[in-house]
């Protein structure tokens, strides 16, 4: 009993300690992101290495209905239904930066191109219009990936561009963010359980 208390006592330390690693790591340059506005639509682009299974990072993009657990601005994220290698996902949200917000409330179609992409399309919601996606590539050594996030989005609301592209921008940053800090916990996780295990 008490060695249960012990071993969940020091997951949550490793846990901590793994996302501060990761926060540190972040700041200091290794994730990318540009964005620019285009004919009213706003462009961004992430990207940055993650060091952890393919399996794992594959999961954490495809986990759709845990997707608001871990990604900030997503209040709620259901899988609907499979066609194929294609999910379609009711998705909710918000999208801000200071006092502006723009409400998300859409369905998405995720087409999934294993081993690389990802695509995402608008089907129907209060966007005039979303596509973009993943892509996932080998950046070295077993187990480390570049992972790009490139979409284009238009809220349909009245606000000059120069606003939208920095709120889509912030939102879109700190969505990539989020996937990334939760590949980092479930790798360190599984570190553990092996450690434990042996």
């Amino acid at each position: 009993m008490l060695r249960g208390k012990y071993k969940r006592l020091l997951i949550c330390i490793l846990l901590a300690l793994s996302a501060m690693r990761a926060d540190y790591a972040l700041s200091q340059g290794e994730m990318s992101v540009i964005s620019v506005v285009e004919r009213g639509v706003v462009y961004v682009e992430v990207e940055t290495v993650i060091n952890a299974p393919y399996e794992m990072i594959w999961s954490v993009l495809t986990d759709y209905d845990r997707l608001a657990s871990y990604i900030p601005g997503m209040r709620s994220s259901r899988l609907l239904r499979y066609e194929g290698d294609t999910a379609f996902v009711e998705q909710r949200g918000v999208s801000k930066i200071f006092f502006f917000e723009i409400p998300i409330d859409v369905i998405v179609r995720s087409i999934e191109r294993r081993p690389h992409n990802i695509d995402i399309e608008l089907v129907s919601g209060n966007l005039d219009h979303l596509s973009g996606g993943y892509e996932l590539t080998k950046a070295g050594t077993q187990n480390v990936w570049k992972l790009v996030w490139k979409g284009r989005l238009d809220p349909s609301l009245p606000i000059p561009n120069f606003i939208a592209e920095r709120i889509i921008r912030s939102n879109i940053r700190n969505q990539f963010l989020g996937v990334i800090e939760e590949v980092s916990r479930r790798r360190d996780l599984s570190l553990i359980e092996l450690e434990v295990e042996h």
